[in-house]
Protein backbone atom coordinates (compact mmCIF):
# COMPACT_ATOMS: atom_id res chain seq x y z
CA UNK A 1 0.00 0.00 0.00
CA UNK A 2 3.26 2.35 0.80
CA UNK A 3 4.70 1.82 -2.50
CA UNK A 4 1.11 2.56 -4.49
CA UNK A 5 0.05 5.54 -2.61
CA UNK A 6 3.80 6.97 -3.19
CA UNK A 7 3.24 6.20 -6.75
CA UNK A 8 -0.07 7.71 -6.78
CA UNK A 9 0.92 11.12 -5.05
CA UNK A 10 3.74 11.18 -7.17
CA UNK A 11 1.72 11.81 -10.75
CA UNK A 12 -1.65 13.27 -9.47
CA UNK A 13 -2.89 13.79 -13.03
CA UNK A 14 -2.22 9.93 -13.70
CA UNK A 15 -5.88 8.80 -13.42
CA UNK A 16 -7.20 10.63 -16.00
CA UNK A 17 -4.80 9.00 -18.00
CA UNK A 18 -5.83 5.68 -17.11
CA UNK A 19 -9.40 6.22 -17.37
CA UNK A 20 -12.33 4.75 -15.07
CA UNK A 21 -11.78 1.29 -15.30
CA UNK A 22 -8.53 2.24 -13.54
CA UNK A 23 -9.76 3.69 -10.99
CA UNK A 24 -12.64 0.82 -10.08
CA UNK A 25 -9.68 -1.73 -10.19
CA UNK A 26 -8.12 0.80 -7.20
CA UNK A 27 -11.47 0.80 -5.60
CA UNK A 28 -11.61 -3.14 -5.91
CA UNK A 29 -10.02 -5.19 -2.67
CA UNK A 30 -6.68 -4.84 -2.51
CA UNK A 31 -4.22 -7.67 -3.38
CA UNK A 32 -0.58 -6.98 -3.22
CA UNK A 33 -0.02 -8.29 -6.68
CA UNK A 34 -2.84 -6.07 -7.75
CA UNK A 35 -1.44 -3.20 -6.07
CA UNK A 36 2.15 -3.67 -7.36
CA UNK A 37 0.69 -3.85 -10.37
CA UNK A 38 -0.96 -0.58 -10.01
CA UNK A 39 2.05 1.02 -8.44
CA UNK A 40 3.64 -0.03 -11.72
CA UNK A 41 1.73 1.46 -14.42
CA UNK A 42 1.71 4.52 -12.23
CA UNK A 43 5.39 4.77 -12.38
CA UNK A 44 5.68 3.96 -16.37
CA UNK A 45 3.51 6.85 -16.79
CA UNK A 46 5.37 9.04 -14.30
CA UNK A 47 8.78 8.32 -16.14
CA UNK A 48 6.96 8.97 -19.55
CA UNK A 49 6.48 12.24 -18.26
CA UNK A 50 9.61 13.35 -16.88
CA UNK A 51 10.86 12.41 -20.02
CA UNK A 52 9.25 15.42 -21.77
CA UNK A 53 10.76 17.55 -19.47
CA UNK A 54 14.23 19.91 -19.26
CA UNK A 55 16.56 22.19 -17.57
CA UNK A 56 14.90 23.44 -14.51
CA UNK A 57 11.40 21.49 -15.06
CA UNK A 58 12.73 18.21 -14.98
CA UNK A 59 14.76 19.44 -11.80
CA UNK A 60 12.27 20.64 -10.11
CA UNK A 61 10.12 17.43 -11.04
CA UNK A 62 12.35 15.02 -9.66
CA UNK A 63 13.06 17.26 -6.29
CA UNK A 64 9.08 17.02 -5.84
CA UNK A 65 8.36 13.62 -6.54
CA UNK A 66 11.10 13.33 -4.05
CA UNK A 67 9.78 15.00 -0.83
CA UNK A 68 6.60 13.86 -1.79
CA UNK A 69 7.49 9.96 -1.27
CA UNK A 70 9.44 11.32 1.18
CA UNK A 71 6.53 11.97 2.70
CA UNK A 72 4.57 9.31 2.51
CA UNK A 73 7.30 7.30 3.55
CA UNK A 74 6.57 9.48 6.66
CA UNK A 75 2.85 8.91 7.06
CA UNK A 76 3.67 5.07 6.89
CA UNK A 77 6.01 5.41 9.74
CA UNK A 78 8.64 4.67 7.37
CA UNK A 79 12.16 5.79 7.07
CA UNK A 80 12.45 7.73 3.43
CA UNK A 81 13.57 5.95 0.43
CA UNK A 82 14.58 8.55 -1.58
CA UNK A 83 17.84 9.02 -2.92
CA UNK A 84 19.33 11.98 -0.54
CA UNK A 85 22.25 12.67 -2.69
CA UNK A 86 20.40 13.31 -5.80
CA UNK A 87 17.92 15.28 -3.97
CA UNK A 88 20.27 17.38 -2.23
CA UNK A 89 22.07 17.83 -5.17
CA UNK A 90 19.05 19.36 -7.07
CA UNK A 91 18.32 21.54 -3.59
CA UNK A 92 21.73 22.62 -4.32
CA UNK A 93 21.09 24.10 -7.74
CA UNK A 94 17.58 25.33 -7.30
CA UNK A 95 18.06 26.92 -3.63
CA UNK A 96 17.33 30.37 -5.22
CA UNK A 97 14.32 29.32 -7.07
CA UNK A 98 10.60 30.46 -5.63
CA UNK A 99 9.66 26.80 -5.91
CA UNK A 100 12.09 25.91 -3.35
CA UNK A 101 11.67 28.97 -1.01
CA UNK A 102 8.13 27.75 -0.80
CA UNK A 103 8.73 24.14 0.08
CA UNK A 104 10.90 25.74 2.81
CA UNK A 105 8.86 27.97 4.45
CA UNK A 106 4.93 26.43 4.07
CA UNK A 107 5.56 22.44 2.79
CA UNK A 108 8.02 21.14 5.01
CA UNK A 109 7.01 23.34 8.28
CA UNK A 110 3.45 21.85 9.05
CA UNK A 111 4.75 18.17 7.97
CA UNK A 112 7.43 18.41 11.09
CA UNK A 113 4.88 20.09 13.48
CA UNK A 114 2.66 16.47 12.54
CA UNK A 115 5.67 14.75 12.65
CA UNK A 116 6.69 15.57 15.55
CA UNK A 117 3.62 14.20 17.56
CA UNK A 118 5.44 10.49 16.39
CA UNK A 119 8.13 11.63 18.85
CA UNK A 120 8.03 10.51 23.03
CA UNK A 121 6.79 13.61 24.84
CA UNK A 122 9.95 14.11 26.56
CA UNK A 123 11.64 14.42 22.86
CA UNK A 124 8.92 16.11 21.08
CA UNK A 125 9.76 19.50 21.86
CA UNK A 126 12.79 19.91 21.39
CA UNK A 127 13.05 17.69 18.23
CA UNK A 128 10.92 20.37 16.77
CA UNK A 129 12.65 23.18 17.75
CA UNK A 130 15.53 21.36 16.35
CA UNK A 131 14.10 21.03 13.04
CA UNK A 132 13.33 24.48 12.95
CA UNK A 133 16.84 25.56 13.96
CA UNK A 134 18.12 23.26 10.36
CA UNK A 135 15.52 24.90 8.64
CA UNK A 136 16.11 28.32 9.29
CA UNK A 137 20.20 27.33 8.37
CA UNK A 138 18.97 25.97 4.73
CA UNK A 139 16.67 29.46 4.23
CA UNK A 140 19.94 31.32 5.28
CA UNK A 141 21.99 29.51 3.05
CA UNK A 142 19.16 29.69 0.31
CA UNK A 143 19.02 33.67 0.41
CA UNK A 144 22.62 34.47 0.40
CA UNK A 145 22.23 35.91 -2.80
CA UNK A 146 19.43 37.82 -2.86
CA UNK A 147 19.46 39.05 1.14
CA UNK A 148 23.41 40.62 -0.01
CA UNK A 149 22.44 41.33 -3.94
CA UNK A 150 25.09 39.30 -5.48
CA UNK A 151 25.61 39.27 -9.19
CA UNK A 152 27.47 36.73 -10.84
CA UNK A 153 28.18 39.07 -13.54
CA UNK A 154 28.88 41.63 -11.30
CA UNK A 155 32.73 42.78 -10.20
CA UNK A 156 32.31 43.81 -6.21
CA UNK A 157 35.04 44.08 -4.60
CA UNK A 158 35.05 40.87 -1.94
CA UNK A 159 36.09 43.67 0.87
CA UNK A 160 32.54 45.33 0.26
CA UNK A 161 30.47 42.12 0.12
CA UNK A 162 32.21 41.19 3.26
CA UNK A 163 30.82 44.74 4.30
CA UNK A 164 27.27 43.95 3.46
CA UNK A 165 26.88 41.20 5.31
CA UNK A 166 28.70 42.41 8.29
CA UNK A 167 25.60 44.16 8.46
CA UNK A 168 23.21 41.03 9.39
CA UNK A 169 22.92 39.85 12.72
CA UNK A 170 25.37 37.22 14.11
CA UNK A 171 23.65 34.72 12.89
CA UNK A 172 22.91 34.91 9.99
CA UNK A 173 26.03 36.69 9.07
CA UNK A 174 28.02 33.50 9.97
CA UNK A 175 26.71 31.95 7.27
CA UNK A 176 26.49 34.60 4.84
CA UNK A 177 30.14 34.85 5.03
CA UNK A 178 30.47 31.28 4.14
CA UNK A 179 28.17 31.41 1.09
CA UNK A 180 29.92 34.67 -0.23
CA UNK A 181 33.04 32.92 -0.23
CA UNK A 182 31.56 29.95 -2.48
CA UNK A 183 30.09 32.85 -4.35
CA UNK A 184 33.34 34.59 -5.18
CA UNK A 185 35.07 31.45 -5.91
CA UNK A 186 32.18 30.41 -7.96
CA UNK A 187 32.84 33.64 -9.73
CA UNK A 188 36.26 33.18 -10.28
CA UNK A 189 35.58 30.25 -12.45
CA UNK A 190 32.88 31.24 -14.45
CA UNK A 191 35.42 34.01 -15.32
CA UNK A 192 38.42 32.37 -16.44
CA UNK A 193 37.24 29.28 -18.06
CA UNK A 194 39.54 26.18 -18.53
CA UNK A 195 41.51 27.95 -15.67
CA UNK A 196 41.40 26.62 -11.77
CA UNK A 197 41.32 30.10 -9.78
CA UNK A 198 44.04 31.18 -7.36
CA UNK A 199 45.09 33.39 -5.05
CA UNK A 200 41.25 33.83 -3.76
CA UNK A 201 41.86 35.46 -0.49
CA UNK A 202 45.64 36.34 -0.60
CA UNK A 203 45.70 38.65 -3.73
CA UNK A 204 46.63 42.05 -2.45
CA UNK A 205 42.63 43.26 -2.82
CA UNK A 206 41.37 41.19 -0.04
CA UNK A 207 44.21 42.26 2.06
CA UNK A 208 41.54 44.81 3.99
CA UNK A 209 39.01 41.67 5.09
CA UNK A 210 38.24 41.48 8.34
CA UNK A 211 39.99 38.88 10.16
CA UNK A 212 36.59 37.74 11.45
CA UNK A 213 35.62 36.81 8.28
CA UNK A 214 38.52 34.62 7.36
CA UNK A 215 37.65 30.84 8.47
CA UNK A 216 34.04 31.47 6.35
CA UNK A 217 35.01 32.57 3.67
CA UNK A 218 38.28 30.01 3.61
CA UNK A 219 35.36 27.53 4.11
CA UNK A 220 33.58 28.35 1.38
CA UNK A 221 36.08 29.19 -1.13
CA UNK A 222 36.65 25.05 -0.09
CA UNK A 223 33.06 24.04 -1.26
CA UNK A 224 33.37 25.71 -4.80
CA UNK A 225 36.13 24.01 -5.53
CA UNK A 226 35.31 20.76 -3.91
CA UNK A 227 31.79 20.46 -5.57
CA UNK A 228 33.61 21.08 -9.34
CA UNK A 229 36.07 18.29 -8.88
CA UNK A 230 33.58 16.03 -7.74
CA UNK A 231 30.56 16.87 -10.31
CA UNK A 232 33.57 16.22 -12.80
CA UNK A 233 34.50 12.68 -11.65
CA UNK A 234 31.85 10.98 -13.08
CA UNK A 235 29.62 8.00 -12.06
CA UNK A 236 31.92 5.75 -11.55
CA UNK A 237 35.50 7.30 -11.14
CA UNK A 238 38.98 4.78 -11.08
CA UNK A 239 40.73 5.64 -7.96
CA UNK A 240 43.56 7.34 -10.25
CA UNK A 241 40.53 9.74 -11.52
CA UNK A 242 39.57 10.37 -7.91
CA UNK A 243 43.49 10.69 -6.76
CA UNK A 244 43.67 13.50 -9.15
CA UNK A 245 40.71 15.22 -7.85
CA UNK A 246 42.53 15.04 -4.59
CA UNK A 247 45.49 16.76 -5.26
CA UNK A 248 43.81 19.81 -7.26
CA UNK A 249 41.36 19.95 -4.34
CA UNK A 250 44.03 20.15 -2.18
CA UNK A 251 46.57 22.26 -4.63
CA UNK A 252 43.19 24.85 -5.43
CA UNK A 253 42.89 25.42 -1.40
CA UNK A 254 46.24 25.85 -0.29
CA UNK A 255 46.62 28.28 -3.52
CA UNK A 256 44.35 30.31 -2.21
CA UNK A 257 44.37 30.53 1.49
CA UNK A 258 46.37 32.18 4.26
CA UNK A 259 48.92 30.87 6.20
CA UNK A 260 46.79 29.17 9.10
CA UNK A 261 43.69 29.37 7.52
CA UNK A 262 44.10 26.33 4.81
CA UNK A 263 42.54 23.48 6.83
CA UNK A 264 38.87 25.42 6.68
CA UNK A 265 39.24 25.03 3.42
CA UNK A 266 40.48 21.26 2.91
CA UNK A 267 37.69 19.96 5.49
CA UNK A 268 34.58 21.01 2.71
CA UNK A 269 36.30 17.83 0.75
CA UNK A 270 34.18 15.68 3.39
CA UNK A 271 31.08 18.03 3.60
CA UNK A 272 30.32 18.07 0.03
CA UNK A 273 31.30 14.60 -0.57
CA UNK A 274 29.47 12.75 2.17
CA UNK A 275 26.29 15.65 1.18
CA UNK A 276 26.49 15.44 -2.52
CA UNK A 277 28.14 11.91 -3.30
CA UNK A 278 28.31 9.53 -0.26
CA UNK A 279 28.87 6.79 -2.51
CA UNK A 280 32.49 8.32 -3.15
CA UNK A 281 33.28 8.71 0.42
CA UNK A 282 34.91 5.31 0.55
CA UNK A 283 37.19 6.19 -2.75
CA UNK A 284 37.92 9.55 -1.77
CA UNK A 285 39.30 8.25 1.87
CA UNK A 286 41.45 5.73 0.21
CA UNK A 287 43.32 7.76 -1.72
CA UNK A 288 43.65 10.15 0.86
CA UNK A 289 46.83 9.07 2.66
CA UNK A 290 48.82 8.64 -0.29
CA UNK A 291 48.69 12.42 -1.25
CA UNK A 292 48.48 13.83 2.03
CA UNK A 293 48.25 12.58 5.26
CA UNK A 294 46.68 15.28 7.24
CA UNK A 295 43.98 15.32 4.70
CA UNK A 296 42.15 12.28 6.27
CA UNK A 297 41.22 14.27 9.75
CA UNK A 298 39.46 17.42 7.58
CA UNK A 299 37.62 15.12 4.65
CA UNK A 300 36.15 13.17 8.17
CA UNK A 301 35.03 15.91 10.17
CA UNK A 302 33.31 17.12 7.09
CA UNK A 303 31.56 14.19 6.47
CA UNK A 304 30.32 14.49 10.35
CA UNK A 305 29.32 17.82 9.32
CA UNK A 306 27.32 16.46 6.75
CA UNK A 307 25.89 13.60 8.85
CA UNK A 308 24.29 15.95 10.76
CA UNK A 309 22.36 17.51 7.93
CA UNK A 310 21.49 14.54 6.14
CA UNK A 311 18.09 14.75 4.66
CA UNK A 312 16.52 11.30 6.07
CA UNK A 313 16.72 12.61 9.36
CA UNK A 314 15.51 15.85 8.92
CA UNK A 315 11.98 14.77 10.35
CA UNK A 316 11.88 14.82 14.22
CA UNK A 317 10.49 11.37 14.13
CA UNK A 318 13.66 9.82 12.41
CA UNK A 319 15.95 12.31 13.95
CA UNK A 320 15.58 11.84 17.55
CA UNK A 321 16.61 9.70 19.85
CA UNK A 322 20.08 11.18 17.46
CA UNK A 323 20.22 7.96 15.64
CA UNK A 324 23.23 10.02 13.21
CA UNK A 325 25.74 9.43 16.52
CA UNK A 326 25.43 5.84 16.69
CA UNK A 327 25.59 5.60 12.78
CA UNK A 328 29.08 7.49 12.60
CA UNK A 329 30.48 4.46 14.48
CA UNK A 330 29.39 2.06 11.90
CA UNK A 331 30.63 4.39 9.05
CA UNK A 332 33.89 5.16 9.67
CA UNK A 333 36.83 2.80 9.26
CA UNK A 334 38.64 3.54 11.75
CA UNK A 335 39.08 5.12 15.16
CA UNK A 336 41.06 8.66 13.80
CA UNK A 337 38.27 8.86 11.24
CA UNK A 338 35.08 8.50 13.83
CA UNK A 339 37.31 11.45 16.06
CA UNK A 340 36.95 13.69 13.47
CA UNK A 341 33.49 12.63 12.28
CA UNK A 342 31.95 12.65 15.55
CA UNK A 343 33.94 15.85 16.25
CA UNK A 344 32.45 17.44 12.90
CA UNK A 345 28.52 16.26 13.98
CA UNK A 346 28.76 18.30 17.66
CA UNK A 347 30.40 20.80 15.64
CA UNK A 348 27.41 20.87 14.03
CA UNK A 349 24.85 20.43 16.60
CA UNK A 350 26.03 22.97 18.49
CA UNK A 351 26.54 25.91 16.17
CA UNK A 352 22.90 25.33 14.34
CA UNK A 353 21.49 25.00 18.60
CA UNK A 354 23.34 27.56 20.41
CA UNK A 355 20.59 29.50 20.58
CA UNK A 356 18.28 26.55 21.92
CA UNK A 357 20.03 24.65 24.34
CA UNK A 358 17.37 22.61 25.02
CA UNK A 359 18.29 20.66 22.21
CA UNK A 360 21.33 19.81 23.43
CA UNK A 361 19.76 18.75 26.71
CA UNK A 362 17.74 16.35 24.84
CA UNK A 363 20.98 14.90 22.74
CA UNK A 364 22.66 14.77 26.75
CA UNK A 365 20.39 12.76 27.98
CA UNK A 366 20.54 10.13 25.59
CA UNK A 367 23.90 10.09 24.71
CA UNK A 368 25.23 12.09 27.75
CA UNK A 369 27.05 8.67 28.76
CA UNK A 370 28.46 7.40 25.52
CA UNK A 371 30.02 10.96 24.40
CA UNK A 372 31.76 11.32 27.59
CA UNK A 373 33.57 8.35 26.98
CA UNK A 374 34.99 9.56 24.03
CA UNK A 375 36.82 13.50 23.82
CA UNK A 376 35.51 14.12 20.13
CA UNK A 377 32.52 15.43 21.12
CA UNK A 378 34.01 17.84 23.43
CA UNK A 379 36.71 18.65 21.12
CA UNK A 380 33.54 19.34 18.59
CA UNK A 381 31.58 21.75 20.86
CA UNK A 382 35.15 23.47 21.94
CA UNK A 383 36.07 24.01 18.49
CA UNK A 384 32.57 25.76 17.58
CA UNK A 385 32.87 28.19 20.68
CA UNK A 386 35.91 29.41 19.44
CA UNK A 387 35.13 29.48 15.95
CA UNK A 388 31.84 31.47 17.21
CA UNK A 389 34.11 33.80 19.27
CA UNK A 390 36.01 34.23 16.39
CA UNK A 391 33.99 34.76 14.13
CA UNK A 392 31.00 37.13 15.73
CA UNK A 393 32.43 37.79 19.41
CA UNK A 394 29.54 40.37 19.67
CA UNK A 395 27.31 37.17 19.68
CA UNK A 396 24.74 37.36 22.35
CA UNK A 397 24.22 34.05 22.43
CA UNK A 398 27.75 32.44 22.89
CA UNK A 399 28.09 33.18 26.97
CA UNK A 400 24.77 31.41 27.94
CA UNK A 401 25.01 28.80 26.28
CA UNK A 402 28.10 28.22 28.21
CA UNK A 403 26.65 29.36 31.38
CA UNK A 404 23.22 27.14 30.29
CA UNK A 405 21.79 25.49 33.83
CA UNK A 406 19.80 22.30 32.32
CA UNK A 407 16.58 21.07 34.31
CA UNK A 408 17.33 19.95 37.87
CA UNK A 409 15.07 17.10 37.11
CA UNK A 410 17.32 15.19 35.21
CA UNK A 411 20.82 15.51 37.56
CA UNK A 412 23.06 13.38 34.45
CA UNK A 413 22.43 15.80 31.69
CA UNK A 414 23.38 18.81 34.79
CA UNK A 415 26.25 16.66 35.13
CA UNK A 416 27.28 16.11 31.52
CA UNK A 417 26.35 19.93 30.69
CA UNK A 418 29.21 20.86 32.74
CA UNK A 419 32.06 18.48 32.38
CA UNK A 420 31.39 18.29 28.58
CA UNK A 421 30.57 21.76 27.52
CA UNK A 422 30.99 24.37 30.37
CA UNK A 423 34.12 23.33 31.50
CA UNK A 424 35.71 22.69 28.42
CA UNK A 425 34.14 25.25 26.65
CA UNK A 426 35.55 27.89 29.34
CA UNK A 427 39.15 26.81 28.74
CA UNK A 428 38.57 26.57 25.36
CA UNK A 429 37.98 30.25 25.16
CA UNK A 430 40.57 31.36 27.36
CA UNK A 431 43.37 29.60 26.79
CA UNK A 432 43.31 27.56 23.51
CA UNK A 433 42.01 30.24 21.11
CA UNK A 434 44.27 32.90 22.38
CA UNK A 435 46.71 30.18 21.40
CA UNK A 436 45.58 29.35 18.05
CA UNK A 437 45.41 33.08 17.08
CA UNK A 438 48.96 33.71 18.13
CA UNK A 439 50.23 30.90 16.28
CA UNK A 440 48.08 31.54 13.22
CA UNK A 441 47.03 27.73 13.68
CA UNK A 442 42.57 28.57 13.85
CA UNK A 443 42.50 25.84 10.46
CA UNK A 444 43.11 23.46 13.85
CA UNK A 445 39.47 24.35 14.68
CA UNK A 446 38.21 22.45 11.58
CA UNK A 447 39.44 18.72 13.00
CA UNK A 448 39.91 16.61 15.93
CA UNK A 449 43.05 17.27 17.80
CA UNK A 450 43.83 15.62 21.07
CA UNK A 451 43.83 17.87 23.95
CA UNK A 452 47.38 17.50 24.44
CA UNK A 453 48.36 18.74 21.19
CA UNK A 454 46.74 22.07 21.87
CA UNK A 455 47.91 25.23 23.10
Amino acid sequence: MRELTKSMIGLPWALSMFGVQQAANLMAPPSAKRMGDTADAFDAVSHAAEQGFDGWMLKTYKMGDGLQRAMVDAMFLKPPSIDASALMRAASEMQGSPLFQFGLQYVLPPVAWADSFLVSGKDSSATLQEFTNKLYVIQLVAQVETRLGLDKAGDTPLTDLVARAETLDTFARLWAIEGLGNYYAERSWDRTPGTDPHDLLTDPSTADLPSSSLTMLHAGIGMSFANRLLRNLGSAPSPGAVREAVVRFAGLCRGSSRPGYAGAALESLGLATRTLYPEFVALVDRELPAVDPSLVGYFWHGVGRAVYFDPTTLLPSFNAPWRSIAKLAHDTPDEHAHFNALSGFSWAVTVVNMRTPEVMEAVLRHHGTTLAQSPAFTNGVSSVLMMRYDTTPDDSHLQPFLAHEPSMADPTVVAAWNTLITQPGTDALNRTYPALLRASRLEELFHYVPASAEG
